[in-house]
């Protein structure tokens, strides 16, 4: 159906700092799988259909994600008359609607792989989306960082050039998204008491099992008040953000984790039984499972234990 910010409440700010009206040249959410990154892109390029066109470039990392973006890029399109009407029907001879190329009124997107150099030195972009950048070469075919690359191509849009960044984040010290939060101005989401309204962060540490293993709950950082999976809806319905800081002066950054889905999404009971499993794992000597909860579901980069040799020291 239609979408509802009300669902994801958090999406507003984010959605604001890629409007137009917003001074920022970038935007960076560094966040838990399934946290509005992509579909924020979606609503993004929508907007850019319908109220400003301009060439917009979508880079992802793989061929096959590529194939899935483009999939839901044509299921959007199909369903919301404002973009059918200006963007081309699929198989038309006087304009292009493809798999990686979808021409509109105004401008063009054209869907991209990071995997080649070449496909971030061809075209001009005004709007740029490089989705889950921490699953991209760090040194696209050698020629260097592949968001240097990608943003790259708004040499030409200086004035009103715009990217953004939705992505989970890796490894310390490896991560793409960490360094770009961390330029920019680092909001925090947060989470309001039922009990008491403090604005807090929800920290995955303070989550709790019940008593009998059944349900989990978290108590709040000021008033120690108890709150649910049910109460979720109100504690997230005004969406808010820490105040961040200053920044680079370009960039705006986000974060958020998993224990803000929405209620009805993956419950904070899961995440307790997925922390204990790649802990069990953890404690065996493989830390696949605790790096992947860390990431995808923390929004956290995972410190390795043991020791690393570096690529470039090898090299």
């Amino acid at each position: 159906g239609p979408y509802r910010t009300s669902r994801t409440p958090h999406a507003r700010e984010v959605m604001r700092a890629l409007s137009d009206n917003h001074p920022c040249k970038r935007v960076a959410l560094m966040g838990a799988s399934q946290m509005l990154k992509t579909q924020v892109g979606l609503n993004w390029f929508a907007c850019s259909v319908h109220q400003s066109p301009a060439n917009f470039l979508w880079i992802l990392p793989t061929g096959k994600l590529a194939k899935r973006t483009s999939g839901r890029i044509a299921k959007t399109i199909a369903a919301v008359p404002e973009l059918s009407d200006r963007v081309a029907a699929p198989r038309s001879r006087d304009s292009v609607n493809t798999l990686d190329t979808k021409e509109y009124i105004g401008g063009s997107l054209f869907i991209v792989t990071a995997g080649a150099a070449a496909n971030l030195s061809e075209v001009p972009a005004r709007r740029v989306l490089f989705d889950e950048v921490d699953r991209a070469e760090a040194n696209v075919n050698g020629e260097g960082d592949p968001v240097t690359l990608a943003e790259a191509r708004q040499t030409t849009f200086e004035r009103n050039r715009k990217a953004y960044y939705p992505s989970s984040p890796t490894i310390t010290g490896e991560s793409i998204i960490e360094n770009l939060f961390l330029r920019g101005t680092q909001h925090v989401a947060l989470a309001e008491c039922v009990h008491c309204s403090h604005a807090q962060p929800l920290e995955f540490e303070r989550l709790q099992w019940s008593d009998d293993k059944q349900n989990a709950y978290y108590s709040c950082i000021e008033c120690g008040g108890i709150m649910t999976e049910s109460d979720k809806n109100r504690m997230f319905a005004k969406g808010l953000w820490s105040e961040g800081v200053e920044g680079d002066g370009e960039t705006v950054s986000f974060t958020i984790n998993g224990l803000f889905l929405p209620y009805g999404w993956v419950p904070w009971i899961t995440l307790l039984r997925e922390y204990a499993n790649a802990k069990a794992k953890l404690d065996e000597g493989s830390e696949e499972l605790m790096i992947a909860f860390y990431n995808t579901r923390l929004a956290r980069c995972w410190e390795r234990q043991k020791e690393q040799t570096k690529a470039s020291e090898l090299q």
